[in-house]
């Protein structure tokens, strides 16, 4: 672990080498998820310098659940 400037801003950097199962999943440690609050799903974000997971400010429901609730 390291604090480094990015843009401005005092970044701590975690360094954790995963593989990459054949279906290109990889497992996010369970002392990170906590950490960082991710639980049951992922916001996966590409920038120029790399790719950025963080816990989605939002909840995401599917379509169809969510005709079920409005109908009832």
């Amino acid at each position: 672990m390291s604090n480094k400037v990015y843009r401005g801003k005092m970044v701590t950097m975690i360094g954790i080498i995963k593989e990459i199962d054949k279906l290109g999943r990889i497992v996010i440690p369970k002392e990170l998820r906590d950490r960082f609050g991710i639980t049951e799903n992922v916001e996966i974000i590409a920038t120029e310098i790399g790719i950025v997971l963080r816990s989605p400010e939002y909840k995401l429901i599917r379509a169809d659940n969510h005709k079920k609730q409005n109908n009832e």
